[in-house]
């Protein structure tokens, strides 16, 4: 017997509040139910204890409301047969220890996917959860679960997603780790991990595609310590690893990562040049981010990115020519670098994609080239701190939905243009220190003090 949304109770609509504590009291006439979807509706109130009558259930989706409140009942832990329980996108409080206790005491339990994200929940992660032997998909991200991954992890080897991130926990990452043979994708994001990474954590993850890990910080309290020697057994396409120290040198365990397709490795302490087995490896990548690390040399030409790709380069020490890399690039940031020499006169047909461009704090001298003008799907526009002189050219009607423009602490002068002022997306106009001089030009000046605070349309410094 499957019931989904409205036919709940012989229910043609379902009311925006009471539904699930109405139900409660019709519970017991449903207990040959074995599926019910009630995602993605407007569900109020607590889960009732009720629902522990429901002993034939197999998948129970109450995701997507964003009003189920409470604790999660402890009677949900008897319901033996359950292969799938969604709760995610709620406002659930409180431990999941009764639940998954619950469950684990069930005599072959069925239970493959677990979604608990994007709640309130907190407390510990229950050792109980390494008996749930036939789980594949655990998603607990976003809420505010402590501590560390419980040692009997290393039992679930059917897992094949594990999603942590966005939590409060912390500790040691247990070794029991690389036993999960199965596991493609773990998500470990935005949590305190302390201590050191070996190659024991790792060692039979050979389904692994993805991996997420750290925090944005460069407060490191993670260390990766692997032979350069070793070489991992899975063939990544994600690597997300941040706040973490992989150097000094660049990892050389990436070096066999064939299918890699994101690499993001920002705050890990990786000094000196891209080296050139990492060129070789002749990869594509949709976002390649090595921002916030001590890197130096050139930026290789040869790099290649496919459709629409980020490259983010910022705060590290590379030198020579602004490089401009591939006509197929999204975003462009190499904020906060030693490059120097002018602008190149063709970055507006060399870079046609181009919807994002920082290239701040540098020291690029001469004029800012016209052909930006060509850049016509460009929102952000950021060539502030560096040694840029000039006017500030004419051509800002071809630019019709940038949002952000700083052209401060330059040698720029003379007058601002007109066309500036058509700009109907900009939200913030950054001009201070320069040697700019004359009239504020009439299409900025019905921007009054009192509409830049209060609508906050256009920021002028």
């Amino acid at each position: 017997m499957t019931l989904q949304m409205g036919s709940l109770l012989g229910m043609e609509k379902i009311a925006a509040n009471g539904v699930v504590s109405a139900a409660a009291t019709q519970l017991d006439i449903l207990k040959n139910l074995k599926s019910l979807d009630l995602s993605s509706n407007n569900l109020h109130g607590v889960l009732p204890d009720e629902i522990s009558v429901l002993t034939s259930l197999e998948n129970l989706d109450l995701s997507s409301n964003f009003g189920i409140e409470g604790t999660i009942p402890s009677g949900m832990g008897v319901l033996c047969n359950l292969q799938t329980l969604s709760l995610s996108y709620n406002h659930l409080k409180g431990n999941i220890s009764d639940l998954i206790d619950g469950l684990s005491k069930c005599t072959n339990s069925s239970l493959g996917s677990l979604d608990l994200g994007y709640n309130e929940l907190n407390g510990i992660l229950p050792s109980s959860l390494g008996h749930l032997k036939n789980l594949r998909y655990v998603l607990f991200s976003n809420n505010s679960f402590t501590g560390s991954i419980p040692e009997t992890i290393g039992n679930l080897t059917s897992l094949e997603q594990l999603y942590l991130s966005d939590n409060q926990m912390s500790g040691r990452i247990p070794k029991s780790f690389g036993k999960l043979k199965s596991l493609t994708a773990m998500d470990l994001f935005q949590n305190s991990w302390e201590g050191v990474i070996t190659e024991a954590h790792l060692e039979n993850l050979s389904s692994l595609k993805e991996i997420s890990i750290g925090i944005f910080s460069s407060n490191i309290s993670l260390v990766f310590n692997i032979s350069s020697e070793w070489t991992p057994p899975f063939n990544l396409r994600y690597v997300k690893i941040q706040g973490c120290q992989l150097g000094p040198k660049f990892p050389s365990w990436l070096r066999n990562q064939s299918d890699l397709k994101i690499l993001v490795i920002n705050f890990a302490r990786i000094s000196g040049v891209i080296p050139d087995w990492f060129l070789k490896m002749d990869l594509q990548f949709d976002d390649l981010n090595l921002a916030y690390n001590q890197l130096s040399g050139k930026v290789p030409n040869s790099l290649k990115f496919s459709l629409g790709s980020n490259v983010g380069l910022s705060s590290n020490k590379f030198e020579g020519p602004l490089p401009l890399l591939s006509s197929n690039i999204s975003s462009l940031y190499l904020r906060d670098n030693n490059f120097s020499g002018p602008i190149p006169e063709n970055i507006g047909t060399a870079l046609p994609l181009l919807t994002d461009l920082d290239i701040s704090r540098n020291n690029l001298t001469c004029n800012i080239p016209l052909s930006i003008s060509n850049l016509t799907e460009l929102t952000t526009l950021v060539i502030s701190s560096n040694h840029l002189h000039g006017e500030i050219p004419d051509f800002w009607e071809n630019m019709p939905i940038l949002y952000i423009v700083d052209m401060s602490n330059n040698n720029l002068f003379n007058t601002i243009p007109e066309s500036i002022g058509f700009l109907s997306t900009l939200k913030f106009l950054v001009l201070s220190n320069n040697n700019l001089s004359g009239n504020l030009p009439s299409s900025l000046r019905n921007c009054t003090v009192k509409d830049i605070y209060k609508k906050n349309d256009l920021l002028i410094y």
